[in-house]
C-alpha cells in the first residue's frame, strides 16, 4: 500500500496533485479543510488536506477511483457556494460525493462499516492521527530555533513584545527575568504575566518629567535639535502653549529656521494666539541677543531647523548656535515612525552637537512603539514628552513609563 497526503489551497488543485502523482487509479481514503499558522501562529490560511493511497483493493464495491472531479456536499449546513463550504460559512461540514452518473454500491452503509473494520483501515487513522503530534514536535523546533534561549511558557509573551518591534535581546531578557521571579502557577495565569512585563517595560525606560525651571534669575532656555520632517516647529507651539496655559508661565519664542518661511508664519501664528513673543534670528550673535532680551520669560523655547545628519557643514552651525544660547536643556526630537537605520544615524550625528533628552512624535501613526524602548536604552538619556497628533496643545504628553509599556503592548492611544 502507498499512503500519501496532499494538501493545496483549493479541492481542485488538490485533487489535480493526486492525481498528477499517484495516476488515476488513486483511492481518495480522507479528506478535510485545516487552516495553517504560518510563521509560529502569526498569520494564518485555510487549505484543502487529501490523503489518498494507491495499491489497495477497490473494486467495483471499494473505495472510490479519481476518474473525474468530485462535487463538495454539504452536511448540516446552509450555503451553497463551494467557497463558502470550504471556509465554514455555512456551519456545515464538507464530504466528497461522486459526481454524477457514477455507479454507488448497493450497501454504502455496510461497506462503510466493513471498511472500518479492516486492519488498513484502522492503520491509516493511525497515521493520519499521528499528524497532530508531528504537527506540535515541528512547531516546538522551529520555536526553539527562532527563540533557544526563551522558556515555552512565556514563548507568546516573547513574540508578543517581537511583533511589536521591541529587540529580541531585550525580549528575552524580559521574559527570562519574569520566568526567574514569578511562581510557576503564575506563570500560567496570562492577565497577570501581561502585567508584570509592563512593570518590566516601565523599568526600562528612563523618563525625565516635565520641563522645570532650574534657576531663580533669567529664563529657563530649551532648544529643540533634530532631523528635517520630524514636527520640532509643531511641539515647540505644543510646549509654549502648554506651560502658557496650564501652568501660566511667561512664554519666549525663538526661531532659527529660517530655512522655511512656512515655519515662521506658523510660529508666529501660536506666538499671536498665546500672546508670546516671538523673535527671528539669523547668526549666533542675534540668537544670544535674543535671549537676553526675553531675561524676565520664565522659559524661551528655541526653534531650530532640521537638519539632515550627513551635512557635517549644517551641524557644525547648529554647534555654534547652540554655544550661543546657552541653553539649560537640549532635546533630541524623533519621529516614532522613522526607519530604524535613520533614528540611529540621527543619534549618532546629533549626539555630537549636545542631546540631553529625548521627545517622540507621531505615536499615532506608528503601527508599532517598541522600538522606542531600544532606542532609549541605546542613548542613555531620558525621554520627555511623547507627541499623538497634530492638536495644539492637547497632543503632547509628559511621557510615563506605565503609559509607554502598555503602547508598546498594543494597547490603543
Amino acid at each position: 500500500m502507498n499512503l500519501q497526503t496532499f494538501r493545496a489551497p483549493s479541492m481542485a488543485e488538490c485533487l489535480a496533485e493526486v492525481k498528477r502523482v499517484m495516476g488515476p487509479d488513486a483511492v481518495i481514503l480522507h479528506t478535510r479543510t485545516l487552516t495553517l499558522k504560518r510563521f509560529l501562529g502569526l498569520r494564518r490560511r485555510e487549505i484543502v488536506e487529501i490523503t489518498a493511497g494507491r495499491g489497495l483493493n477497490g473494486g467495483p464495491r471499494g473505495p472510490r477511483r479519481i476518474t473525474s472531479p468530485p462535487r463538495i456536499m454539504e452536511v448540516g449546513g446552509g450555503g451553497n457556494s463551494a467557497s463558502q463550504r470550504m471556509s465554514g460559512g455555512g456551519g456545515g461540514v464538507a464530504v466528497l460525493a461522486p459526481p454524477p452518473h457514477t455507479n454507488m454500491p448497493a450497501h454504502p452503509r455496510n461497506e462503510a462499516s466493513g471498511a472500518a473494520e479492516s486492519p488498513a483501515y484502522r492503520d491509516i487513522l493511525d497515521r493520519v492521527n499521528g499528524l497532530g503530534d508531528i504537527i506540535k514536535d515541528l512547531s516546538t523546533i522551529v520555536r526553539s530555533k527562532d527563540a533557544p534561549q526563551v522558556p515555552e511558557e512565556l514563548f507568546d509573551d516573547y513574540m508578543l513584545l517581537v511583533d511589536n518591534h521591541v529587540e529580541k535581546s531585550l525580549a528575552e531578557e524580559i521574559v527570562k527575568t519574569l520566568h526567574r521571579t514569578l511562581r510557576p502557577d503564575h506563570l500560567t495565569q496570562r492577565q497577570f504575566v501581561r502585567e508584570k512585563i509592563a512593570d518590566q517595560l516601565e523599568k526600562l525606560l528612563p523618563v525625565s518629567g516635565p520641563i522645570a525651571r532650574t534657576k531663580t534669575n533669567g529664563p529657563h532656555v530649551v532648544a529643540l535639535i533634530g532631523p528635517t520632517g520630524v514636527g520640532k516647529t509643531t511641539t515647540i507651539a505644543k510646549l509654549a502653549a502648554k506651560l502658557k496655559l496650564d501652568e501660566n508661565r511667561r512664554i519666549g519664542l525663538v526661531t532659527i529656521d529660517t530655512y522655511r518661511i512656512a515655519a515662521v508664519d506658523q510660529l508666529k501664528k501660536y506666538a499671536d494666539i498665546i500672546g508670546s513673543p516671538l523673535r527671528v534670528v539669523h547668526t549666533p550673535e542675534e540668537l544670544r541677543e535674543a535671549v537676553l532680551h526675553m531675561r524676565d520669560c520664565d522659559f524661551v523655547l528655541i526653534d531650530t531647523a532640521g537638519r539632515s545628519p550627513k551635512d557635517a557643514l549644517k551641524l557644525n552651525e547648529l554647534r555654534t548656535f547652540l554655544e550661543a544660547a546657552s541653553p539649560e536643556e537640549v532635546h533630541l526630537v524623533l519621529s516614532a515612525t522613522a526607519d530604524r537605520d535613520c533614528v540611529d544615524l540621527a543619534i549618532e550625528k546629533f549626539g555630537n552637537v549636545r542631546v540631553d533628552k529625548l521627545i517622540f512624535t507621531k505615536l499615532d501613526e506608528a503601527k508599532h512603539c517598541g522600538a522606542v524602548l531600544g532606542i532609549v536604552r541605546s542613548v542613555r538619556k531620558p525621554l520627555s514628552y511623547v507627541t499623538t497628533g497634530q492638536g495644539v496643545p492637547a497632543d503632547i504628553e509628559v511621557a510615563r513609563g506605565k503609559r509607554l509599556a502598555q503602547l508598546i503592548l498594543g494597547s490603543e492611544l
